[in-house]
């Protein structure tokens, strides 16, 4: 059977969360302590800012103390303590709970795309360290074909949905492939920040950091793998730089009209990107007139951002749907893989019978033609079919509990007298 316990931003707050945080240094030896715990039969640990979930396979449902006990142990915390932020899930729910989830209809935001790849990597760290068994395989292959399913068919992670992915949307849109850019950061606002990480993430050439502290300059600098830049040389940076986010409390205008024109002029009819997230704005807004410069301020990029939050939700509900039917298959392979012991065992029982039958028949007859010989053995084969049909059936079209297909196989075997 699969278990899954876990707990995430919905659940547990974020020191709750992090004494629970597993590092990538630490990933390996503790999924194979989880794996080492009595009664799990194979394990993996999915681990990211908003979640952590232990996944594993077992006959034995009371493992779930135990690996209620383990992870109470590993948060410093009380078993009581830790219950209150836990969840658990059983059995079939387990496969929809880690579709949706590496789908992104679980996250924070709709349809990120990181919990794929936060996924994929849980259960291949898991396949090398070899604490996976054939279900919890099965499982994993199945949940990352299921999201990439998703992302294919619905295009729900291709609109951004917050103030940093937007900017970085009109970036590409407006010089395409973002490799090779160079950007300028003014300020070190925390909007503006994301935003240049989110840049930076694209492989942009350079970012300049420009603050009035120097020493904050070069401390976000470092982030970047970039250079910190005098506050006063802003100017001269503008023609430089493809990019340009401003995010200081400055209560005026830092970038002026006249010095973007100037920038433009030396820039030989190349794009300036502008992005002002500060309040008051930090850019002169006729900068927008300017043939060649591209500026937006927060609430453009608000409202681009809340138009894709509405497509991602109308992509969501389409996303749903697939996941429903991939669950809906996943289980039917289970239970059918699951039946398949019981189900050649019993075809092979009434075989049995029916050829014992047969020939006792055909003693009695005589003499028979060959066409009178394939009748019967027709007939004897269509009636064992039949009475084969409805119990194959059941096996196959059984409950996802266990328990249930356990009790169902025991009655089957015993009606018709199974080892």
């Amino acid at each position: 059977m699969l278990i899954l316990l876990g707990l995430n931003h919905r659940t547990a707050p974020v020191d709750v969360r992090e004494r629970l945080s597993i590092s990538d240094s630490q990933l390996p030896a503790t999924t194979r302590a989880l794996r080492a715990l009595a009664g799990v039969e194979g394990a993996a640990l999915l681990s990211t800012c908003n979640r952590v979930e232990a996944i594993v396979s077992t006959q034995d449902e009371d493992v779930i103390g135990t690996i209620v006990e383990w992870l109470a142990e590993r948060a410093g915390a009380s078993r009581a303590e830790l219950e209150k932020y836990l969840y658990i899930v059983r059995h079939g729910d387990v496969v929809r709970h880690l579709f949706r989830v590496a789908a992104g209809l679980d996250s924070m935001i709709v349809g990120e795309p990181q919990i794929g790849g936060q996924v994929r990597q849980a259960f291949v760290s898991a396949q090398e360290l070899g604490t996976l068994d054939s279900l919890l395989a099965q499982l994993g292959d199945n949940t990352l074909r299921v999201a990439k399913k998703v992302r294919t068919d619905t295009g729900i992670g291709e609109h951004a949905v917050s103030v940093p992915y937007a900017a970085v949307e009109l970036a590409k849109k407006i010089f395409g492939s973002l490799r090779g850019l160079h950007v300028l950061l003014l300020g070190a606002g925390e909007m503006g920040e994301l935003t240049a990480e989110h840049l930076h993430a694209q492989q942009v050439r350079q970012v300049f950091v420009a603050n009035r502290s120097h020493d904050r300059a070069r401390e976000l600098a470092r982030r970047f793998d970039g250079e910190a830049v005098q506050f006063d040389s802003v100017a001269e940076h503008l023609t430089r730089c493809d990019i340009v986010i401003a995010s200081t409390a400055a209560p005026h205008y830092v970038v002026a009209r006249e010095q973007v024109e100037r920038a433009l002029a030396m820039r030989r009819q190349q794009n300036l990107f502008l992005i002002d997230l500060s309040v008051p704005r930090n850019i002169d807004p006729a900068v927008a007139r300017l043939e060649g410069a591209y500026l937006y301020n927060v609430d453009d990029l608000q409202q681009v951002a809340d138009g894709n939050r509405e497509r991602r939700q109308q992509k969501a509900q389409e996303a749903e749907q697939i996941v429903q039917r991939e669950v809906d298959n996943f289980r039917r392979r289970l239970v059918a893989q699951d039946a398949v012991p019981t189900i050649l065992e019993l075809q092979q029982r009434l075989e049995s019978i029916r050829a014992a039958e047969l020939e006792k028949c055909l003693r009695r007859l005589g003499p028979i033609d060959a066409e009178q010989r394939r009748a019967i053995e027709q007939f004897s084969s269509q009636l064992v079919n039949k009475i084969l049909h409805y119990p194959i059936l059941e096996l196959k079209d059984a409950s996802d509990e266990p328990q249930e297909r356990e009790s169902l196989r025991r009655t089957i075997r015993k009606i018709f007298g199974l080892r």
